[in-house]
């Protein structure tokens, strides 16, 4: 425990857990005080304090101060009420002080005299005997000083002194043992004695704490006996004395009867002065008579006349002062009233009062007394007081002449009841039950203590009273009861001398277990020497009995098959290898052994529940009176799965998971030769992803393979199992079915394929839209061998893309002529370009207001010797395809910045050349540095340079695009975007773009003249560019009246037939040297 003491974090909050286990056990170990005082016979705190310093160290001595203070400021305001704060506060640090003293030098002794932990006939012996000796300490000067305070008197020291010693005693034979269970020293030995020492004591201390319990619950029952007969005593008496005046007043109602209205006041006089004097308790009693309110006047005159002259109908004030009540209905006024010395009341209307007059109609509605609630009969300094009252009615039972009154003191009849009783040791109250008002209470101070209030209700008058009797606190204090005291001492010192022996048992017991441990442990270290060989052995061992159960087994053994290694011996071999089942154990292993060493395959079971293939070889052992077998196995996982590996990568697409080009023609000569054999047909599908290339580049190489993967997936979920699905590379893919295939049966699966493929794709966040182009060769008649169909299915794929893309086409003799066409054209296109086939072409762009030449736009042709001139339309898309057309680019840029250095020395420098860009150009990464070199290197005017851009290959990369136009243009170079409205047009995307000039496509100013909506988009589209600052040329002019339409709607350029075909450079060069034509 002193290792985790060190942080100052962890010593204060173990002080202030000590403190607070201090305070609790403390306080509710006073619970079993046998009288006043602080001392009990069980005191566990000085156990806990013992424990926590000889485990602590002398750190935790100030939890011990701060609890012991703690505990005595909370019981001794409730011990000793008359005590003041300085004496509390004095009384508690002493002993706080001597608690901790005690634990100080219980600490030494301890640790000087007895063994940590405690496993020796001397150690139990002494410490039973120091126990005693050292609970002397704060014992002796605890209630020495309590004495001196004079917060004990010295009468109940001897007694105090004897629980407080005995407490502390017992504390320490049974809490420090409990403690050290918890956190003692050594830890495994106090450890192991929860059950054998802590239990039993635990038990035995409840048990005579609750035996205890019941004596002391025995002894206060049989001194309560006298209590409460005595207590029934009073409240009999009382309840007496109440139903004799109930009994007189109804017993003189019907005596008076009829008369009471000629009642004089010596006849009152004679009845009531005879009844006060044998009921001197008694205030006094009055007549009252009814008087209505026109009979005040003739009531108060024959009152002065017959008894008082000063006589009126009267109520007391606020201050006590009896004035003349207001005039009323009706009045129940004191005519008469003994003794003479309350003839102040006489003429009080108890009608006039709201409590008096309750009491009145309570007692006029019925024929029983009544009495009212608590009353101020006399004075304000005394008790409140009540009046019984009861109707007195003639007898043929008219309305009530008039009403006796008997006034009371309840406190005058306890006090006399009380000394009737002759026990002087009770304390007794009476409060009106219905509210709560106190009537009586005599002299003295009750006990507050359990069990020890006896109440009783008494009914008067119609209410009820709550008669509360106690015995007062100095009779309580002398009835004390030793024989509880003595059962619990006696039980709690024998529940710490039966801990001592268990102490001394398990103690035995433990060094015992240590010698066999110790034995045990060299053992098992030599076992231990010989299986740590045994595990370093990269292969499993197993050690096997002649029944087929293990006897152990090492620890490469148990991570192949998923056991502890120690869990395995007892294993049944057939749990491990499930080809034990076929034959007996002992058979399986004789007949791998008999192989030597060349190792048995097998197949192993993992405790999990998987299989696993493993090497076997055995080994017979003879031993005397044992025969054993030793197998050693391997585990063959990795070397299949390498061979599952490769046999994957050679035959499957690593991306898709789909057939490879080998596994392909594996299983496509399989299947031709199955269905040559049948007789039946089969098919095979090229398909191509359109689009691929573009979402690869614009979306990424990640996106592009998860395309093809969703791709692939929607293959497998539409085809059959027995299908073959391949992919070559890139996007192609190969589908091929067989099961006797026909034209209508693969159209229809040709038709799912371009249907489920065409569906957008949701990739990374993206939505992708793709599809395929697909063509299918049909065997035997489109080839009879799998490179014949592949090439015919990729030459009608081929003839799907050029159908338009998304659909697909079947092979047929015809497209074989077009792709030698193609691939000739591909094939003379790539020498064409070294051997100076090309030629610009040049179509002039006229300014429509002058007339004149001001540009032109270069167009690419191709002389070839034996094709002659080859149109763009034929081999631009080929060069699209086959990549060809960045060198042409570039060869065309190089060509158009010749010519015009070629025409800035023959006169024509203001003329401008414009040239179409591509869209590989335009998103490639070279353009930049040609111009850069080109502009260097001929010093022509950029201005004079236009390139051109169609809306489509701008909006391929919106934001690439717009920083390429902001570089030509920062260069001076100009820019048009061109066959404006046929692509992406859109007003944001004029306002993205920094341009030069639009061109107008030829398809809206071929019908200017007879589409009004051609007529009206191409005005608009004219006005538009003039309000964004840009100049407009428009395109395929060929008549004059779309010349003079566009030059009205001030349109700037033009180009077209109407003013020059394209043609070779010395017919542009003869055009434009010559005088501009005016356009009408």
């Amino acid at each position: 425990m002193n290792t985790r003491l060190n942080s100052w974090r962890t010593l204060l909050l173990a002080n202030l857990l000590l403190a607070l286990a201090y305070a609790a056990t403390g306080r509710i170990g006073l619970q079993l005080a046998l009288g006043p005082g602080s001392a009990t016979p069980l005191f566990l705190p000085a156990g806990i304090a013992l424990a926590a310093l000889v485990s602590g160290g002398v750190r935790l001595l100030p939890g011990v101060a701060a609890g012991s203070l703690l505990m005595n400021l909370l019981i001794l305001p409730l011990l000793h009420t008359d005590l003041g704060l300085a004496a509390r506060l004095v009384a508690s640090g002493t002993a706080a002080a001597t608690a901790a003293l005690q634990a100080y030098v219980s600490m030494h002794a301890f640790q000087r005299w007895i063994d940590p932990g405690i496993d020796s006939g001397r150690d139990v012996l002494r410490f039973l005997m120091l126990a005693p000796i050292l609970a002397l300490t704060s014992s002796t000067l605890s209630l020495c000083a309590l004495s001196l305070l004079g917060v004990l008197p010295g009468s109940d020291l001897p007694a105090n002194w004897l629980a407080w010693w005995l407490g502390d005693t017992l504390g320490m034979l049974l809490a420090a043992p409990l403690v050290w269970i918890l956190f003692g020293q050594p830890r495994r030995l106090w450890w192991r004695r929860r059950w054998l020492v802590g239990l039993p004591m635990l038990l035995l201390m409840a048990l005579f704490v609750t035996i205890f319990l019941n004596v002391r619950r025995w002894e206060w029952n049989q001194q309560m006996q006298t209590v409460q007969l005595k207590s029934q005593q009073v409240g009999d008496l009382l309840q007496a004395k109440m139903s004799e005046h109930e009994r007189f007043v109804f017993a003189m109602s019907s005596a008076i009867n009829g008369r009471g209205r000629a009642m004089m006041p010596p006849d009152f006089q004679r009845v009531a002065q005879g009844y006060l004097a044998r009921h001197p308790e008694m205030m006094s009693m009055s007549w009252l008579r009814p008087v209505a309110g026109d009979e005040r006047e003739a009531f108060e005159r024959w009152g002065r006349e017959h008894i008082d002259p000063a006589f009126a109908i009267r109520a007391p004030d606020a201050n006590g002062n009896m004035m003349p009540v207001p005039p009323s209905a009706a009045h129940m006024v004191a005519t008469f009233i003994e003794p003479r010395g309350n003839r102040i009341y006489l003429g009080l209307d108890m009608l006039a009062e709201p409590s008096r007059a309750a009491a009145v109609r309570a007692a006029l509605q019925g024929d029983e007394p009544a009495a009212s609630a608590p009353l101020q009969l006399i004075s304000k300094g005394l008790k409140p007081g009540i009046v019984l009252l009861q109707a007195v009615r003639p007898s043929d039972g008219g309305e009530p002449v008039g009403m006796l009154l008997l006034s009371l003191r309840l406190e005058s009849y306890l006090n006399s009841v009380l000394k009737q009783v002759g026990f002087p040791h009770l304390v007794a109250t009476v409060d009106d039950s219905a509210t709560g008002e106190r009537l009586a209470a005599s002299d003295g101070t009750g006990w507050d203590g359990p069990a020890a209030v006896l109440r009783q209700t008494l009914h008067f008058g119609g209410r009820d009273y709550l008669l509360t009797l106690s015995p007062t606190a100095e009779y309580v204090a002398t009835q004390r009861g030793w024989q509880s005291w003595t059962v619990l001492a006696a039980g709690l010192l024998l529940t710490g001398l039966l801990g001592g022996l268990l102490l001394l048992s398990s103690g035995e017991r433990a060094q015992i277990q240590a010698r066999v441990e110790d034995s045990t442990a060299r053992l098992q270290e030599r076992e231990a020497r010989l299986q740590a060989i045994l595990d370093k052995a990269a292969d499993a061992i197993l050690t096997i009995d002649s029944y087929g159960v293990l006897v152990s087994a090492n620890g490469a053994a148990g991570r192949l098959f998923g056991y502890d290694p120690e869990q395995m011996a007892g294993l049944p071999l057939v749990q491990l290898l499930p080809a034990a089942h076929n034959e007996t154990p002992a058979v399986l292993l004789r007949r791998i052994a008999s192989a030597g060493s060349h190792a048995h395959e097998a197949t192993g079971w993992r405790r999990e529940g998987v299989s696993f293939p493993l090497a076997v070889s055995v080994s017979e052992v003879e031993l005397p009176g044992e025969h054993l077998f030793v197998a050693i196995l391997h585990d063959l996982t990795e070397r299949q799965r390498a061979q599952d590996r490769i046999y994957r990568l050679a035959h499957h697409d690593p991306l898709t998971g789909l057939d490879n080009r080998l596994s392909l023609n594996l299983r496509l000569d399989q299947l031709l030769g199955r269905t040559r054999r049948t007789q039946a047909s089969a098919a095979v599908l090229f398909l191509d992803l359109d689009h691929f290339k573009k979402i690869n580049d614009t979306h990424g190489h990640q996106t592009g393979d998860q395309l093809l993967i969703a791709a692939a997936g929607r293959l497998r979920e539409l085809l059959r199992d027995v299908d073959t699905i391949a992919r070559l590379g890139g996007d192609e893919f190969i589908v091929v079915t067989g099961g006797n295939a026909t034209p209508d049966t693969v159209s229809h699966l040709a038709a799912g394929i371009v249907e489920v493929l065409a569906r957008p794709y949701q990739l990374q966040g993206v939505t992708v839209h793709s599809g395929a182009s697909v063509g299918v060769a049909m065997f035997p008649t489109d080839g009879e061998d799998s490179s014949t169909l592949l090439r015919h299915a990729d030459t009608a794929m081929y003839a799907a893309k050029a159908a338009g893309r998304g659909n697909f086409q079947f092979f047929s003799a015809d497209m074989n002529a077009a792709t030698h066409e193609r691939l000739l054209l591909e094939s003379r296109l790539w020498q064409a370009l070294d051997q100076g086939e090309f030629e610009l072409f040049l179509q002039a762009q006229i300014e429509l207001d002058s007339g004149r030449v001001i540009g032109a736009e270069a167009l690419l042709r191709w002389h070839h010797p034996e094709l002659g001139l080859v149109g763009p339309d034929r081999f631009i898309p080929i060069a699209e395809e086959s990549g060809l057309i960045l060198p042409l680019g570039d060869w065309v840029l190089k060509r158009a910045v010749q010519l015009l250095d070629r025409w800035r020395g023959m006169g024509l420098g203001h003329v401008r050349l414009a040239v179409n860009l591509s869209a590989r150009q335009c998103h490639g990464t070279g353009l930049l540095a040609q111009l850069d070199s080109l502009l260097t290197s001929t010093g022509i005017d950029p201005a004079l340079l236009e390139l051109e851009i169609t809306e489509s290959a701008a909006m391929q990369d919106p934001e690439r695009s717009r920083g390429l136009l902001q570089q030509l243009r920062s260069r001076g170079i100009k820019v048009a975007i061109d066959d404006f409205g046929t692509g992406y047009s859109s007003l944001s995307y004029l306002k993205l773009f920094e341009l030069d000039r639009i061109k107008i496509d030829r398809g809206f100013v071929k019908d200017i003249e007879t589409d009004p909506d051609d007529a009206v988009i191409v005005a608009a589209t004219i006005g538009l560019a003039h309000a964004l600052g840009l100049e407009v040329i428009a395109e395929g002019v060929e008549t004059q009246a779309q010349a003079s339409f566009l030059r009205s709607k001030h349109c700037d350029e033009a180009q077209g037939y109407l003013f020059a075909r394209p043609g070779t450079l010395a017919e542009f060069e003869a055009l434009a040297a010559a005088p501009a034509r005016a356009v009408a």
